[in-house]
């Protein structure tokens, strides 16, 4: 009898490490609102969601290192059309490092940053209350913690909603 209660115990914590990893996985599931620079109202709300990963022999060879996806979608939008995001790429044995282009490589490295890429956007996630290097571009103080670039319209700060 003890040891069916020891077994049942053990296997209910497997569980929950289990289920501690893959919440710790997905950093960018949720809702977010986002403010353009230094304004207080919300310009949109993007839901991002995990996806299925996708095979390798389905992207470019440089993708291969890194085959998990997201999907994004604006509330705006009105087609509500889900665009698939990916993780800034970071292989040093291909001296592939998307990070380096922003002076970022040691915070990855250090894991005080993570960004994700939607083709004309990206988006990135570090300790709230940071100040952001842009090396000649400047730097950005992100209260949050989570910011992001858009092509034609530039920085905004995200706030998690969940």
């Amino acid at each position: 009898m003890r040891n069916i209660l020891l077994t049942f115990i053990l296997l209910g914590f497997s569980f929950l490490f289990k289920a501690q990893n893959q919440s710790q996985n997905d950093i960018w599931s949720g809702s977010y609102e986002v403010y353009p620079k230094d304004d207080k109202k919300a310009l949109d709300t993007l839901f991002i969601a995990k996806t299925k990963d996708v095979k390798p022999e389905d992207v470019p060879a440089r993708f291969e290192s890194d085959l998990k996806r997201w999907i994004v979608t604006s509330k705006k939008d009105e087609r509500k059309d889900a665009l698939v995001i990916r993780r800034f790429i970071f292989n040093l044995e291909d001296d592939d490092n998307e990070y380096e282009q922003f002076g970022w490589t040691k915070l990855y490295q250090e894991e005080k940053i993570s960004c994700i890429d939607g083709g004309h956007f990206f988006i990135c996630q570090t300790k709230p209350n940071t100040t952001v290097d842009f090396q000649k571009e400047g730097t950005f103080f992100t209260k949050t913690g989570f910011f992001g670039v858009w092509l034609h319209f530039g920085l905004v700060e995200l706030k998690k909603l969940d």
